[in-house]
């Protein structure tokens, strides 16, 4: 498995949108049971060094995920959103919002593609901002540095459950 198959690409398709990519050796229901379920997701989404202090999810379209992400050094980064189209295990569309006054008016929707590539898996995020300036934000703070390192980590996740082991 080479380096390049599993890095994270990071683009700008439109002047509101960023579009994460990333492979995974992993089949496709398995990733989309991971990244949708609570027992899985604190052990991989956000920085390294940080804790889910709060990872609640309604995996239903109309139910509400929370998310609060926290660590000594960056304090606490609460996340919230709707699930609006869930289509197992190809598809989610859901809203996303990072809970803290100013940003929290800015609502931004997060469609993920899982795509079967032959026993892998290819993750596809794209995020639609309300505006170009809340996407170059979004950017700004450090967004795909943090993706990046929730994405290596659902990657180590997704190879201890494949061997057996627990998340």
């Amino acid at each position: 498995m080479s380096a390049t198959k599993n890095k994270l690409i990071v683009t700008t398709p439109s002047d509101r949108e960023i579009r994460l990519e990333r492979e995974f050796d992993a089949p496709r229901s398995l990733v989309f049971e991971v990244w949708n379920n609570p027992e899985h997701v604190r052990h991989w989404w956000g920085c390294r060094g940080s804790v889910l202090t709060v990872c609640e999810i309604d995996l239903r379209v109309g139910g509400a995920y929370r998310f609060v992400m926290s660590s000594p050094e960056m304090g606490e980064h609460p996340f919230k959103g709707v699930f609006r189209e869930i289509v197992p295990p190809e598809r989610l569309v859901h809203t996303q919002i990072y809970d803290v006054e100013p940003y929290s008016q800015f609502e931004a929707i997060i469609t993920v593609l899982f795509e079967d590539i032959g026993g892998r898996t290819k993750v596809t995020s794209t995020i639609l901002h309300q505006t170009t300036e809340a996407r170059d934000g979004h950017l700004n703070a450090g967004m795909e540095f943090g993706a990046g390192e929730s994405y290596d980590q659902l990657e180590e996740t997704l190879e201890r459950l494949q061997q057996g082991g627990v998340a």
